[in-house]
């Protein structure tokens, strides 16, 4: 895990051991820093890669320096097909027992909430009206998929339900 502070550039690594990361195995998180920084490092070579609609103008550099792959990328990231392959399931009708009514009841939350106001976000979303629609549509032991993972708010949501779900935040 990396920690930093805001007034160095400096990063201090701390060694946590073994790191599961989309099926793979790792000696520890820099490791698979280094493994899937290497994986974006040669997709940007891909010159129909750098074609996608949205696609940054900037150095490969810049890039991978944003960038946290498989988590977030500076760029489309080209490692959300491996993360549903790892972690998505099949939905077959004619077997599977989910059903979830729609939900349809009161979200509004207040924003005056310690952890709602630890920074801004223009679009930020309360964890608690996060927390409603988790508990409704997910199952125990269920991993929900965060595409955008601005704020880390559905993480929050996640984490006051408990052991319920775990959230993978990969996004772009």
């Amino acid at each position: 895990m990396k920690q930093s502070s805001l007034f160095t550039e400096k990063q201090e690594t701390i060694d946590n051991g073994p790191v599961e990361c989309l099926g793979m195995t790792f000696e520890n998180d820099e490791k698979r820093r280094e493994y899937f920084l290497e994986k974006l490092r040669d997709k940007l070579k891909d010159p129909e890669f750098r074609k996608i609609e949205g696609f940054p103008i900037g150095e490969d550099e810049d890039i991978l320096a944003l960038s946290d792959p498989p988590y977030y990328t500076a760029c489309p990231n080209p490692f959300i097909e491996d993360f549903i392959k790892q972690y998505g399931k099949s939905y077959d009708p004619a077997i599977d027992d989910y059903r979830r009514e729609p939900f349809a009841a009161d979200v509004s939350e207040g924003k005056n909430d310690p952890i709602y106001n630890a920074h801004s976000y223009h679009t930020k979303v309360p964890h608690k009206a996060i927390m409603r629609y988790i508990l409704h549509y997910t199952e125990p032991g269920d991993v929900v998929f965060d595409g955008f993972c601005g704020t880390g708010m559905t993480g929050v949501a996640a984490q006051m339900c408990g052991d319920r779900v775990t959230v993978e935040s990969i996004g772009y």
